[in-house]
């Protein structure tokens, strides 16, 4: 489960939700940002919970006035990690994402005393177990999986993104290089406003623009079921801001495969 859409939650949502989520089964978390008051929800409602669950913690944002601001300064991406670790009183993310590394940036934060070197020497210090890297593009997806230098991918993958050009190469290439976790399941949304025309953007489907009418068939279940079936994707990121949208994904559990059969759904998405 994402986190993201908790940011601007109450303290009792935010806690219901995670507690709630980890009842069900849940046990992996993105945790985003490093602000501090959003970290302070999220402590609440992890602690005591700690040996269950794993945590994904990211690498690149600072609190700028009480919101999350992208950085690639070294000193500003320690400082915010280690604010991280001690708000949630933690020790260590299971993961450490260098986050929303775009294709001009690539090469920089892989060179040495950046952020990649940064995320291992964390790595050394028993404050992080796996480096991975998050991306909205697919070129600098495929070339992360290449390069060897990360444990995990996050990326964007859904139904909007089915003619993306080299998602099959990525997903060929991921196997047995890389933990694959499929981002956005559901577009950021935009795959759930039904019978609406809106405009999908790159950082949505990892490369493509365009406008498309969503069909009235489609749900977060035929959304969720798509992505499931994809092939060496290791994990879906689904992102709740209420107990009521992460009820209505678990139904996902209950719910048959015929039901969230999304077939018919595909050509409506092949631009």
């Amino acid at each position: 489960m994402g986190t993201e859409y908790l940011f601007h939650q109450q303290e009792e949502i935010v806690s219901k939700v995670i507690q709630e989520a980890i009842k069900a089964g849940i046990n992996y978390f993105d945790i985003l940002f490093s602000v501090q008051d959003y970290l302070k929800k999220l402590s609440e409602a992890i602690n005591g919970h700690r040996e269950k669950i794993i945590i994904a913690g990211h690498l690149g944002t600072k609190e700028v006035d009480g919101k999350a601001r992208k950085t690639r300064s070294v000193i500003d991406a320690k400082e915010s990690f280690l604010k991280l670790l001690s708000t949630l009183k933690i020790d260590y993310v299971d993961i450490l994402i260098i986050q929303f590394v775009t294709s001009k940036e690539y090469d920089i934060i892989v060179n040495p005393k950046n952020l990649l070197d940064l995320a291992l020497s964390f790595k050394e210090e028993g404050k992080a177990k796996h480096i991975g890297i998050s991306t909205h593009d697919i070129a600098v997806a495929i070339k992360a999986i290449e390069s060897k230098n990360f444990e995990v991918l996050m990326v964007p993958l859904n139904i909007a993104n089915h003619n993306l050009k080299d998602r099959d190469k990525l997903l060929k290439s991921s196997v047995e290089k890389i933990g694959l976790i499929a981002i956005k399941p559901f577009a950021g949304g935009k795959l759930l406003q039904k019978n609406h025309t809106v405009y999908f953007s790159k950082y949505q489907t990892a490369g493509l623009n365009f406008k498309k009418k969503v069909p009235s068939s489609i749900n977060s279940l035929k959304c969720l079921n798509y992505v499931s079936t994809l092939p060496n994707v290791n994990l879906t990121l689904m992102g709740v801001k209420n107990n009521g949208e992460l009820q209505e994904n678990l139904k996902y559990f209950q719910t048959s495969k015929t039901e969230m059969n999304f077939e018919s759904l595909i050509p409506k998405f092949v631009t």
